[in-house]
């Protein structure tokens, strides 16, 4: 029993360490610098958000993070998680002019709306947009709000 209590006390102290370490990084740098987007899209930030988010939603970063906080190093990510996750409502809203998803991309980014639906007109008039995968667009899209 002893033995069982130490161990516990261990492995709690070691998990308690690790998310210490955790927060003293972003999301943002998280999703930047771990996990499979970071792998794939070394030396691309923005690529590797975008592939955190869509592939895993990003658990496969932070979980690196936790693990091996060293491996790699310190965010736009709940922007770039916003955007991966509710892109159909925000072209709609964006293409209107109102929306409550436009509304929280421009309050989370301090963009305004105009300046956002300006932008992204250009981006959807181009001869490439309707030929875009759907991370493509919403990398555009990101690119246009963090930049």
């Amino acid at each position: 029993m002893k033995k069982n209590l130490t161990l516990t006390a261990i492995l709690l102290t070691l998990l308690l360490s690790s998310q210490a370490q955790a927060g003293d990084r972003s999301f943002g740098d998280i999703y930047k610098e771990c996990g499979i987007g970071a792998m794939i899209f070394k030396s691309s930030p923005i690529g590797a958000t975008v592939s955190n988010v869509i592939w895993d939603l990003g658990t496969t970063a932070v979980s690196s993070n936790l693990s091996s906080a060293n491996s790699c190093k310190g965010g736009k990510a709940k922007v770039a998680a916003f955007i991966g996750k509710s892109y159909d409502n925000l072209e709609t809203e964006i293409a209107s002019g109102e929306g409550s998803y436009v509304t929280t991309l421009a309050t989370m980014t301090d963009k305004d709306i105009a300046t956002i639906r300006a932008e992204f007109a250009k981006v959807v008039a181009s001869e490439e947009y309707a030929s875009l995968n759907k991370a493509k667009k919403v990398e555009k899209l990101y690119n246009i709000v963090t930049i």
